[in-house]
């Protein structure tokens, strides 16, 4: 019996970093790549640059348009984050074959 390939990456979207994401470790995500992520539970293995930790996914209310459109901000919640660069994009993986996000910078 062959064993099957490995299963590749699926994307999820690309971010821009935020330039609150160093000091609090949140990386904005959209609703749609949040309805993807939660199949992982509310804690779940992270990959970036070949160090390895845990993320969280959360939300946060926000009244960022004066209370007019009241909505929900969906971000990743890691210790990794806090390395990443404002201003620099970066690629969210789902890596299905061993139930992680990868993320990759561009």
């Amino acid at each position: 019996m062959t064993t099957p390939p490995p299963a590749t990456p699926r994307p999820i979207e690309s971010r821009t970093v935020s330039r609150k994401t160093p000091g609090d470790g949140k990386l904005e995500i959209t609703r749609v790549a949040a309805r993807k992520l939660e199949s992982l539970g509310p804690t779940f293995a992270v990959r970036m640059d070949e160090r390895g930790g845990e993320a969280t996914l959360g939300t946060m209310p926000c009244s960022c348009r004066a209370g007019e459109k009241p909505h929900v901000h969906y971000f990743l919640e890691s210790e990794l984050f806090r390395s990443l660069v404002p201003g620099s994009s970066v690629d969210l993986l789902f890596d299905d074959g061993n139930k992680r996000l990868l993320i990759v910078g561009r």
